[in-house]
């Protein structure tokens, strides 16, 4: 070889897939006989865990914000919404009662506390007083008559004692226990029914100083 002569350039290595072992040419970069890439990097795909958990983390914040709210609503059960004061209803007017008629005032039975020598609880007929009353007992002597008056004053029973032979209304003879003194025979009539519970045989007269004409016997019980 002379000196002058240049060596022979030598052969480009011959590119094969790595896969298949076909040849390739200089400029190839994918394999013809199985598509496999030779100078060509294919990127992966991007991963899909990333936005999940992404995903899962804004849901919990989510629902842990719910159970806040909820729990903050129920924990105040006192706070109540005020509402506006109801207008009040003016009350009905009440009808004004039937006029009725007044009873006959009567006289509370009041016996004069004087006595002449008997007990001091019982009393004596008003001189010269005309009146009603209700009479208790009558009768024929005087002790008789002061021990049923002092019987029925120990029961609270308001009485005096009186001599007929004093009253020309009433039967002589006789000594008479009264009760009270009333300006009516309607208002001696009342009190005669409060005492029939306490008293039996009672009765009304009118006892006055004059005697009465055309009237029943006074010292008997009609």
């Amino acid at each position: 070889m002379s000196a002058t002569e240049a060596p022979p350039a030598e052969a480009p290595e011959q590119r094969r897939c790595p896969r298949c072992g076909a040849s390739l040419t200089a400029e190839q970069d994918w394999c013809l006989e199985c598509g496999s890439a030779v100078g060509t990097v294919v990127a992966s795909p991007p991963g899909w865990r990333g936005p999940v958990a992404l995903v899962a983390v804004l849901l919990t914040i989510a629902a842990a914000a719910l159970i806040l709210a909820l729990v903050e609503l129920a924990g105040d059960p006192e706070q109540v919404t005020e509402q506006p004061p109801a207008a009040q209803t003016p009350p009905a007017a009440t009808p004004s009662p039937a006029a009725t008629v007044a009873p006959e005032a009567t006289a509370a039975p009041t016996v004069d506390p004087s006595t002449e020598g008997g007990s001091a609880s019982i009393g004596t007929w008003p001189a010269g007083q005309t009146a009603w009353t209700v009479v208790l007992e009558a009768a024929g002597t005087e002790e008789a008559a002061n021990t049923r008056a002092e019987e029925l004053a120990a029961l609270g029973v308001p009485v005096g004692v009186l001599n007929s032979d004093d009253y020309g209304s009433l039967e002589p003879g006789r000594f008479v226990v009264f009760a009270g003194q009333y300006d009516s025979r309607r208002a001696a009539d009342q009190a005669l029914n409060d005492l029939q519970s306490q008293v039996e045989g009672a009765y009304v007269r009118r006892v006055a100083p004059e005697p009465e004409t055309g009237t029943e016997d006074p010292a008997t019980n009609p």
